[in-house]
């Protein structure tokens, strides 16, 4: 039975891809390199965003070394951006019907926590929210990736185990999460990642509108 569901937020709650596209082109651009396409980056984006930004070709020693203005570049010309982004369609009705459930529902993401729950405030879904699993620091996500390990922890700390929770994420990352911990996973299209990249990724469900993930939990618990 399902007890938790554990979203990310970035291109899954918050339809923002074309934001962060454009935020890491400002960064591309000062590198000397030439901006991409938001088909580009949904074909070449992963976390760490280090290797991002290595594979459309710009040298990883330089990027390291310009981590700081990367964080600075990104996130100030993002977080202009981020008071208009909407939220996924169907979000608000999931998240009421979680809540109406007794669900546990979480945010584990590589954005910043302070920002996370700041949109939460504006998009006026904040109650429905149990917790925020994020980084603390502006480069955290170009270096490396811990959420996986941040929501085990937060399972274990809520005696949930692996069965019980369903992960929701528009990337291969929580997938792969989901399944080194034994859990259920939802990938959502139109996000940061290509359908095609989603689907070779192997998810339990495939799905394209987030109103969907009440029958697929409906679904699961009724066989419990």
């Amino acid at each position: 039975m399902i007890k938790l569901v554990a979203f990310d937020w970035n291109g899954t709650l918050l339809a923002d891809a074309q934001a962060v596209c454009d935020g890491c082109n400002h960064f591309i651009s000062a590198m000397g390199v030439k901006p991409i396409t938001l088909r580009i980056y949904r074909e070449k984006f992963v976390v760490p965003v280090i290797d991002f930004y290595e594979s459309i070709g710009l040298s990883r020693k330089k990027v390291l070394k310009n981590a700081k203005m990367n964080a600075q570049i990104f996130h100030k010309y993002y977080e202009l951006r981020a008071s208009t982004i909407r939220s996924r369609a169907n979000t608000g009705t999931i998240l009421k019907w979680l809540y109406q459930q007794n669900i546990l529902t979480v945010i584990f993401s590589n954005h910043i926590t302070r920002r996370i729950e700041e949109q939460l405030e504006r998009l006026k879904i904040a109650k429905y929210i149990d917790g925020v699993i994020a980084n603390n620091e502006l480069d955290e996500a170009l270096k490396g990736r811990n959420k996986g390990e941040k929501l085990i922890s937060f399972a274990k700390t809520n005696d949930l185990n692996a069965k019980e929770i369903l992960i929701v994420g528009d990337s291969s990352e929580e997938i792969e999460i989901a399944k080194e911990f034994g859990s259920i996973s939802v990938a959502i299209t139109h996000g940061h990642y290509s359908t095609k990249r989603l689907k070779a990724a192997k998810p339990d469900y495939l799905i394209g509108d987030l109103g969907n993930l009440i029958n697929i939990i409906r679904n699961i618990n009724t066989t419990f």
